[in-house]
Order: structure tokens, then sequence, then C-alpha cells
């Protein structure tokens, strides 16, 4: 028995919608397919009217739950189960449906549902993503925007899915050169912090009748041993650490001038600055291209690109680019102004992508070569790094042994 569905999807560039006669839901699917429909919503006529009602009261309840924040692993599974469903001929409201039920994080699981809700009441797909820009930022709308427009959803889910794997690897990048450093520096604090408590008392009680007293070096990590011992002089010490630390990292958080003063030292800082500058003109780079390709603005693009980095100073380095292309200016005229920011690579690059017509593409070229120069910083960062931190911990801990049987050595050689 036949059955008519109504529908509504997107065929070209424009949204259509209307009704389908068909046996079972399959087969209305596949006449659409046939018509290159992309399928947003397919329902029965009957019943359709009640189901979104009971919908819609729910509605309000289970977007107060959502969370604010969404883990960004939770956005990359849920962006490619959803592109390789569309790329196989599933309805979008389908599809997300499947994957509100497959997911296991619940804020998340609640966020599908709703959209799930927006788009089966006949929202656009971008809208319906755009109320939760906790999980989806302007970089995701845009590209999905664009692939409403085009017809071509499945093409920009995959650019998405790109996009923030390779944001990814740049922090993953990042935070895995800091974990081994990091590493090394808490357990040699840990080390010399129990030797100082523990270990150098029962060394001071040894020698506590020493005549002539101790050598320097002794009775300098003897004196740093009481000094931490003492609650009002090491306990002291460590609360104004803490609280010094709590107070600049607000300080940082609040104060413009003072984040300002923050970024432009790391910036300066050997191999970690140079870490930062890479990891952002190769997230500018990718972003530029995506958006390009998406057909965005120049200058909507650039200001997401200039948004999508968390430094001051490369932030305030791309608003003055916005500016000078809104004057009319070359972009790579423009680029070529901070040096420090953007060298010489670079912005012979886009020079070149200017000249050919081929920005987009020039993008993509820019983006893998400092996510590769990036790399290579990093490589350099960890084989400096290690044995640095190697000495420093031997000479520290060693030395704090040396001092504590000087005296025993000396008291050797007087029998």
């Amino acid at each position: 028995m036949a059955v008519t569905y109504s529908y509504k999807g997107i065929l070209g560039s424009k949204y259509t919608e209307g009704k389908v006669v068909a046996i079972n839901k399959d087969e209305a699917a596949f006449k659409l397919k046939e018509d290159k429909i992309i399928i947003t919503s397919l329902t029965k006529v009957s019943g359709r009217e009640e189901s979104k009602k009971i919908k819609k009261e729910v509605k309000e309840v289970k977007a107060k739950k959502i969370p604010k924040k969404i883990p960004i692993t939770e956005v990359i599974t849920f962006t490619k189960k959803f592109e390789t469903m569309v790329r196989a001929g599933l309805p979008i409201l389908e599809a997300i449906k499947m994957i509100e039920e497959q997911t296991e994080h619940k804020g998340f699981k609640l966020l599908v549902s709703n959209i799930h809700q927006s788009v089966e009441s006949g929202n656009n797909l971008s809208d319906s993503f755009e109320k939760f820009p906790g999980a989806f930022d302007n970089i995701y709308i845009n590209l999905l925007r664009a692939g409403e427009s085009s017809g071509k959803v499945q093409l920009f889910l995959s650019k998405l899915v790109i996009n923030m794997e390779k944001q990814e690897k740049i922090k993953s990048s990042i935070k895995g050169a800091m974990t081994y450093p990091s590493i090394l520096l808490i357990v040699a604090g840990a080390v010399v912090s129990l030797m100082l408590v523990f270990v150098v008392p029962v060394f001071e009680e040894m020698f506590s009748g020493k005549a002539g007293g101790l050598p320097a070096a002794t009775q300098f990590v003897v004196d740093m041993s009481n000094f931490l011992r003492n609650p009002l002089k090491g306990g002291v010490l460590a609360i104004s650490l803490v609280v010094s630390f709590m107070s600049l990292s607000f300080a940082i958080r609040k104060s413009h001038k003072i984040k300002r003063g923050w970024h432009t030292l790391v910036l300066k800082l050997p191999l970690f600055g140079g870490l930062i500058i890479n990891s952002s003109l190769s997230k500018i780079a990718m972003i530029q291209g995506n958006l390009r390709a998406a057909g965005v603005p120049e200058m909507e693009a650039l200001d997401i690109a200039a948004n999508a980095t968390n430094n001051l100073i490369i932030k305030e380095a791309m608003v003055n680019v916005r500016r000078g292309v809104f004057s009319g200016e070359p972009l790579s005229q423009l680029f070529a102004k901070t040096p420090n920011i953007f060298p010489a690579s670079f912005v012979a690059l886009v020079s070149v992508g200017e000249r050919t017509g081929n920005m987009e593409e020039m993008y993509g070229s820019i983006a893998s070569y400092y996510e590769s120069e990036m790399d290579v910083v990093i490589g350099r960062l960890t084989v400096m790094l290690e044995p640095i931190m190697m000495v420093f911990m031997g000479v520290t801990v060693g030395g704090i042994l040396v001092a504590m049987y000087t005296p025993m050595f000396a008291m050797g050689e007087t029998f």
C-alpha cells in the first residue's frame, strides 16, 4: 500500500519541500535521491503534527540541561558519523536521530536531540547548530552553511572533520612537547623537597657536635631545610607562592594590559615563541583556506581567523590586516607589516596566491608547511629540554648529597 511522505531538502543551491508517494520510507528516500535532492526531513504526513507538539513541549526543558561547553572529541565523532551517513545517502534528519541514539555523553546527547527537533520543525541545519556556540564555533557554522547553500553538505562536513582533527593535532603536539619536561620538573621538586624535609635533618643531627662548624655548602643546605620545616617561614613562603601564582593568573585573565604583556613575553621565548607562532600561522591558513572554499567574504573570514587564536599579539596583527583589506591594500603587503608574526616565507606564499588567483590552494600549502615546521620545532624542543631537565635534576640532588657528605669526608681525614 502506497503512503504519502512529506519531505524537506536541498536541491542545487536552494531549499525545497513537497510530498512523495512510496511503498515505504526507503523507497521514498531512493526516489528523492534520484532527483538529486539532499534530504533534511522525510516523514509520513499523518500524525506529524501531534509528534511536533509533544517535542515542542519538552524542548525547553531539555535545552536547560545542555552544558555550555562540549568536549571537542564528541563534536569530531559526531561530525564524522554525520558525514558518513550523509555520504551514504541517509536523510539528514534520520542521520541526526541515529547519532543521538548512539551518543553516550549525556549533555551532548541532549544537544543532538535539540538539533533534531529544530531541523524537524523546519529550521535550517546551520541555524539549528548555531544555537550551541559551546560545541560549534563560527568556522563550523560557516562551512555548514556553505554546504547547505551549495548543495554539498557532505563535502563541507568532510572539510570540517579534517579541520578539527588538524587543530587537535596541533594542541596535542604542544601538550606532548611540554608533558615530559613538566613531569621531570615536578619529580625533581618533589625529590628535593623530601630530601630537605626528611633526609637533611638526620645528617644535621649527626653533625651537631662537630667542632669548627659545618662547611659553607653544608650549612647552606641545612639552613634551607630549617627554613622549609619552619611553619612561620616555609609555610608562609608556600602560601605566598600559591597566592602569587593565583593572583598572576587572575590578573592575566582580567587585565588586558597584563595579558598583552604576558603574551608578548611568551612569543619572545626561545623555541616556545616559535612554536606558538607556527601553530597559529598553520591554524590561520587552514581556516582562511576552508572559509574561502565555502565562499565566505574575505572580511568575515579574516575576522573569524583572528578570533581563532588566543594570543593577543597575533590577534591584533590579524585585526590590523583586516582593517587594511577594508582600505583596499593587498593582503601580502599587510602581512609584511608585521614581520615578527608573519615571516617572509608566509608573505611570499600569500603573494604567490594573490598573483595566481588561487588563494584557496595556497592557504592549504601554507597550513601544511607551517604544520611541518611546528613538528620540527617540537622535535628540537623535546631534544633540548630532556637533557637540560636531567642535568638540572642530577646537579640539584647530587649537590645536596655532596654537601651533606662533605663533613663526613672531613671527619675521615682527621683520623
